[in-house]
């Protein structure tokens, strides 16, 4: 009897969770909606990147041997497609979103420009009526404040913006309807560039994208132990926008000793990010000031990885190295077809040195040789500056054009081969898109 009990008291408990989540209405029908683009990108850079996009960590310094080349550049890579789930459960809404570009490995131009498709996006999600969401997958980095990304015409962007996808458990309560709080826990990835002068023994492991996951390749002196920590209070208006205060919190492994012991470094950044509506009109024009900040140690990677997130000590301690970021700007929907847009973006990071050792982030080396290629290193970027300015003209709802001027500098702690430590490019990039 004891046994018959418990069982009809789990299915009660079941029935009453089932109504409190789902309701008791029947599902609707789900719908499954496709979407996406076709770009073509056409740009003309006045010195050699060998990027097909705007990348403010390669900038050549001035005298290097890129300085010596302009460049064009054609494309469809930004091309992507994606389909979206959609059902009601009752009060619950279930939406599930898959996306992918060709912006993964590039293949041989001679013949077939055969770019490889790659995942951008792929989470489900559940909105429950107690006004709770919940996101697991792959997706936006819970740290980036997604209305307060330029529509540039440009793939990367300006620099200085929080830009990261990655997978990711991701929680949102709504506490009033201008008020949500935000918690995530994301997947960590330690970024130690080049330009970082290790300890004798240590390695890097292996590089992203070459098959053995996260974290590098075992031998590797860094290591992933917990995942990174996202927090944000976020205040939206249907009027004004959305203003976001953001935090992360980062822990960082190296895991080989290198002079005996081994180190995990807390790390921590915080800043401000929205959208502000400041005019608008009945004719659908909208002037909008967009912007972006993010101070703080571990940023490295969260920031288009112009910087390092921390250094590794010849006796196995890792500090974070500071670095302090941010975007300003305006968008400006002139006509229900024209939009124009401007935004200055910046990026600095702090030396960080173990000098007795002769190891670390800034140190004011020069490069031995300015080969084909190379824009010049010289101890690691200290400063990335930039300014995307252009527009959109919508001829259709699927068929815009748009043309963007990009000014990018980089500057760095040490020298290149040609002596200077500083260099500037320029770019004009035109696009076609058509919307699927």
């Amino acid at each position: 009897m004891a046994r018959r009990g418990w069982q009809r008291g789990g299915v009660l408990l079941a029935l009453v969770l089932t109504t409190l989540f789902f309701g008791s209405a029947a599902a609707e029908a789900a719908e499954l909606k496709f979407g996406g683009y076709a770009k073509l990108d056409l740009i003309f850079r006045r010195y050699q990147q060998n990027q097909d996009l705007a990348d403010p960590g390669s900038v050549p310094i001035r005298g290097n041997d890129p300085t010596r080349f302009t460049e064009f550049r054609m494309h469809a890579r930004q091309t992507r497609l994606n389909l979206t789930l959609t059902e009601k459960v009752g009060p619950t809404n279930l939406r599930g979103f898959v996306e992918g570009d060709f912006f993964g490995v590039t293949g041989t131009q001679t013949v077939s420009n055969s770019d490889s498709f790659r995942l951008r996006h792929a989470f489900g999600e559940v909105t429950l009526p107690t006004g709770t969401t919940v996101l697991a997958g792959q997706t936006w980095s819970s740290l980036m404040t997604t209305p307060a990304l330029f529509d540039v015409v440009d793939f990367n962007g300006p620099t200085g913006s929080v830009f990261v996808r990655q997978a990711q458990l991701r929680v949102t309560q709504k506490l009033t309807p201008n008020w949500a709080a935000v918690f995530a826990v994301e997947n960590p990835e330690f970024f130690i560039p080049s330009a970082v002068v290790l300890p004798s023994g240590a390695t890097r492991g292996a590089t992203a994208g070459s098959g053995t996951g996260a974290g590098g390749a075992t031998s590797s002196t860094v290591a992933d132990i917990a995942p990174d920590l996202v927090g944000k209070l976020v205040w939206i208006h249907p009027r004004w926008g959305t203003v976001e205060a953001r935090g992360l919190l980062r822990f960082l492994r190296a895991k080989t000793p290198v002079s005996g012991d081994s180190d995990t470094g807390v790390t921590g950044a915080g800043g401000l990010a929205g959208r502000l509506n400041v005019w608008k009109s009945g004719e659908g024009q909208e002037i909008a000031l967009l912007f972006e900040s993010l101070v703080g140690t571990g940023v490295g990677r969260y920031t288009l990885a112009v910087g390092p997130d921390a250094i590794i000590k010849a006796n196995g301690d890792v500090e974070g190295v500071l670095g302090a970021t941010g975007t300003a700007g305006f968008e400006y929907q002139a006509t229900k077809q024209l939009k124009y847009h401007a935004v200055l973006g910046g990026e600095y990071f702090q030396s960080k040195k173990d000098t007795a050792n002769g190891i670390g982030f800034g140190l004011p080396t020069r490069d031995a040789a300015s080969t084909i290629g190379n824009p010049g290193t010289g101890g690691g970027n200290q400063r990335s500056l930039s300014v995307h300015a252009g527009a959109w003209y919508k001829f259709f709802d699927r068929y815009r054009v748009g043309l963007e001027y990009i000014w990018m500098q980089r500057r760095i702690f040490g020298l290149a081969a040609s002596g200077d430590n500083q260099g500037d490019n320029h770019s004009v990039q035109a696009a076609v898109q058509f919307f699927f």
